[in-house]
């Protein structure tokens, strides 16, 4: 079973691959309401990966801003879709199943904070708790998106 610092790290690195994903998308984006969701991802992203680290830094961990091998995934796969379609409409299906896939790192972050109960703060459950509540929310404009432009 992973330490609690391992549990946070993980997700940490992936909230981090999401800001940079975000960076990349409002580089496509640049412009309408696709730009402006994929700006306003990544700072509420960014916010959450601060909080993120202040937990591990409170754990004696050092967070690891560089994120992993997903980002650069992640931007080749934007960058095809953009280049197939030239449509910054094409970016919200793959903005979606990565908020999708957030929202699954964080249902296993929290599964593994119950399953090592009492070594988890209660502060730190509800802190990511408030973040997963965030994402739905994410989720929920990027399918009205999706909706408005079909």
């Amino acid at each position: 079973m992973p330490t609690p610092v391992e549990t946070l790290s993980t997700l940490y690195t992936t909230v981090v691959d999401a800001v940079k994903g975000y960076d990349d998308a409002a580089e496509i984006a640049k412009r309408d309401q696709v730009g402006t969701l994929c700006a306003e991802l990544k700072r509420r992203h960014m916010t959450h990966a601060h909080d993120i680290a202040g937990l591990l830094l409170e754990r004696g961990a050092r967070p690891d801003a560089d994120g992993s091998y997903m980002s650069v995934v992640h931007k080749i796969v934007l960058n095809a879709r953009f280049m197939i379609t030239a449509d910054e409409e094409s970016l919200l299906p793959g903005l979606r199943d990565g908020e999708k896939r957030l929202l699954e790192v964080y249902d296993d972050t929290l599964r593994e904070a119950e399953i090592a109960a009492g070594a988890f703060k209660l502060a730190e459950l509800e802190a990511l708790k408030t973040q997963r509540e965030a994402i739905l929310i994410n989720i929920g404009k990027i399918d009205a998106m999706v909706q408005a432009a079909a």
